[in-house]
């Protein structure tokens, strides 16, 4: 028969957790009577041989109790039922006593006991719970909760203890959520360990097991009464066990018990995986407080696990490290790399690129060459394709958020064109005729290798951003989309995401003369050229909405509905951003009603009326107008019950400055995250200041592209600091303007469009 204990029926066979050949160890066990879950695994995994006989001997001499137990119980928990004896009472004797409450499970149990003669008295305890623990797992749990504190019961230690790991066992197999069942084994196992110690002085050797398993199901105050409970009553805990202790402390945010662990784990003296311990105090150390002294709070505990003795590794240096540059610390920064170095710890890709965002923080582009010396002098330069990414990256950042100070724009791309062209191959770049840097001053690094997609998306970046004119940028976009047409291995591979076309959208697109090209674009990623071996990229959220904004911005309000349609044709729905952007574009328009309507329909999608939306409102110029679109939209809308707050508080905010102020501070901006999947929709978020000159527009405009094909991964985590700005919308009111013939020409091409989609309906 072949089954798991106290779940019934047949169910897959359990494997041993371990098998051992160290069987005298476990016989001198045996012999101290101490219980170790291990020994029973192993004698249940031994094989009935002439090899093994002696050593079963052996057991069954010891203790004829134990053995019995060991035997029996070794073949429920690994769901081998073979040769396992009647109890020593009738089966539905038990089962009637285990269906009884505490008081009169007492009862039976008393009249049983006496019943019983002197020598069946010791095994009464043993067979009812390994009856228990065969046929109902719950009726062992309601036994051991009755007797295991009872004085006057005669239950083994060795048996109480692999009973209640195998409880605690069958639960968390059978993915038992009730937290009333697991506060309750919470309750028997820290009433066990001080009860042992209570009534003979006898330290208990909990199965650790049990301890993990309760700190994966109890909640904070429990995980500290389960530690305190079981170091207060001195019972046994591994290192391993204890490093789990921490990392759960270091989560609850308590790093003075998580400290104590840590000096537990250091006292033991059984052997300690210190890669595991330097692990858990990297996480120790990384996690932040919202105190304002957080910082003072995580360099005294580097201080106190430097002095336990602790050698730390790379990634717990770079946690201080870290700390030190987000408390603008930079000089203790560069003392921890340089004492890494002294002592022979190798620095990696993650703390340059802590350093970048240390030199990003400063706007210093001077940090950046110093860092590029100290990469060279380790070899992690020119091999590491994508450290140089970062470097190009952080200048593009830096050249973005500085302030210009007489430093031009094509300056800052030849700067990144001076990195970049000193240790990876120009001809990518030659070939798209945007390397505009003179070879002379460019000191090469031997080997010169090939660009990542990443590295190679940043520099058309930089180029887009800080370089080229509108007209430039148009040829630049025919060029890229031939070479991936004609299959390109290394610019072709860029298509893979969206974030060079949503480039190109938001450069494009704010253009009078070239926003048109954005439909172009679009129709290239829904229609990629056969030719190439690339998949590219689907338009995303974040495609779409750059396509609506440009639409609406230059006056063609049905492209940009068309659009949103689109979109949604494509399985994708608007996000807060997409909805401000249709807003923006009707009130711009001045048609309230729409404007309004377009709010409603926001609300609706879960989506809240933030600041933006309001500043967007503020752009009609009929007050009167825009309250009647309000109070017509709160009588047809029962479910909105803050329409005329929203009329009675916001609108006056809304007109208490001139438009232009109004519209301060507003802005479309993007939170790209790493390159993904192009069919994947990301979330768009307001960012900074809006209302600026063209020039300065154009300077921070998309600087969210700049994180994206190779964002700077700090220390596992992405900097968000600066949020990018999509193209801005003008400020100046606009009246409903008459079709030029650009936006005539636009619109041709856009019904062109929209016989594409329509011919493609399972496009997604």
């Amino acid at each position: 028969m072949v089954r798991q204990p106290g779940i019934g029926g047949g169910a897959s066979v359990r494997q041993p957790l371990w098998t051992t050949s160290r069987r005298q160890a476990i016989l001198d066990c045996l012999n101290r009577c101490e219980s170790n879950f291990a020994r029973l695994v192993s004698l249940a995994s031994w094989k009935r041989s002439d090899t093994n006989g002696k050593e079963q001997k052996a057991l069954e001499e010891v203790s004829p109790l134990l053995w019995k137990w060991t035997r029996c119980f070794a073949q429920i928990y690994n769901g081998r039922i073979d040769d396992i004896p009647p109890p020593i009472i009738r089966p539905s004797s038990i089962s009637s006593m285990l269906s009884e409450d505490r008081e009169g499970l007492l009862r039976s149990w008393e009249q049983l006991f006496v019943q019983l003669g002197p020598h069946l008295r010791p095994l009464l305890w043993q067979d009812v719970m390994l009856w228990a623990l065969d046929n109902d797992i719950d009726k062992a749990l309601t036994f051991l909760d009755a007797t295991i504190t009872e004085p006057l019961i005669m239950a083994p230690r060795y048996a109480v203890e692999d009973a209640l790991q195998c409880v605690v066992s069958a639960y968390s197999q059978r993915r038992i959520a009730e937290q009333p069942i697991w506060n309750k084994l919470h309750r028997l196992v820290c009433s066990y360990a001080a009860e042992s110690i209570l009534s003979d002085g006898h330290i208990s050797s909990m199965p650790q097991k049990i301890v993990y398993l309760l700190l994966q199901h109890s909640d904070d105050v429990r995980v500290q009464v389960l530690y305190e409970t079981l170091f207060t009553f001195r019972s046994h805990l591994l290192p391993y066990t204890l490093t789990h202790f921490m990392d759960r402390f270091t989560q609850m945010g308590r790093p003075d018990l998580a400290m104590d662990a840590l000096r537990n784990t250091r006292a033991s003296p059984h052997h300690v995986n210190y890669q595991v311990v330097r692990f858990c105090c990297m996480n120790l150390l990384r996690r932040r407080s919202d105190v304002a002294e957080w910082y003072q709070i995580q360099s005294q505990l580097a201080t106190e696990i430097l002095e336990l003795g602790i050698r730390p590794d790379i990634a717990m240096l770079n946690a201080m490290i870290l700390n030190a540059v987000e408390a603008n610390d930079y000089q203790t920064a560069q003392a921890i790399v340089k004492t890494a170095r002294l002592h022979g710890i190798r620095r990696d890709t993650i703390t340059y690129s802590i350093l970048l965002k240390g030199a990003y923080q400063n706007l210093d582009e001077s940090l950046i060459e110093t860092i590029m010396q100290m990469a060279e002098a380790d070899g992690a330069l020119p091999r590491n394709n994508n450290l140089v990414s970062c470097l190009v990256a952080t200048i593009l950042k830096i050249s973005q958020d500085r302030d210009p100070g007489g430093v031009s724009r094509a300056s800052r791309y030849r700067a990144m064109l001076r990195v970049y062209a000193r240790y990876c191959d120009t001809r990518p770049l030659r070939e798209l005729r945007i390397y505009v840097h003179s070879d002379e001053d460019i000191d090469t690094v031997e080997p010169i290798s090939q660009p990542s997609p990443q590295l190679l998306s940043t520099m058309i970046l930089g180029y887009i951003l800080l370089f080229g004119r509108p007209e430039e940028i148009q040829e630049l976009y025919d060029r890229y989309q031939y070479h991936i047409a004609q299959g390109h291995h290394l610019i072709a591979s860029t298509a893979a995401t969206d974030h060079l076309a949503n480039a190109f959208l938001l450069r494009l697109g704010r253009n009078e003369s070239t926003f048109m090209i954005s439909s172009h674009i679009l129709k290239n990623m829904l229609e990629p050229p056969a030719s190439t071996a690339v998949k590219v990229a689907r338009p995303t959220v974040q495609t779409w909405s750059i396509v609506a904004h440009s639409y609406f911005l230059n006056g063609q309000r049905a492209a940009g509905e068309r659009i949103i349609q689109l979109m949604r044709e494509k399985g994708l729905s608007p996000n807060q951003v997409t909805w401000n952007t249709i807003i923006t574009g009707y009130a711009r328009m001045q048609d309230a009603f729409a404007a309004v309507d377009a709010m409603r329909d926001m609300e609706k999608a879960r989506f809240q009326v933030d600041s933006y939306t309001l500043k967007a409102l503020s752009q009609i110029k009929d007050r009167g107008r825009l309250l009647d679109a309000l109070r017509k939209s709160a009588m047809t809308d029962d479910e909105n019950q803050a329409d005329e707050q929203v009329m009675e508080d916001y609108t006056p905010a809304m007109y208490n400055t001139s438009p232009k102020d109004a519209f301060e501070g507003y802005n479309y901006s993007a939170t790209v995250p790493a390159p993904h999947h192009s069919g994947s929709s990301r979330q768009l978020s307001p960012g900074s200041t809006m209302f600026q000159a063209e020039q300065e527009a154009d300077d921070r405009a998309s600087s969210e592209l700049t994180d994206n094909p190779e964002r700077i991964q700090w220390f596992g985590r992405t900097s968000t600091r600066r949020k990018p700005e999509v193209p801005r919308m003008d400020t100046e009111m606009r009246e409903n303007e008459p079709t030029t013939p650009a936006s005539q020409h636009l619109e041709d091409d856009y019904d062109h469009l929209y016989d594409i989609h329509d011919t493609q309906p399972g496009a997604s």
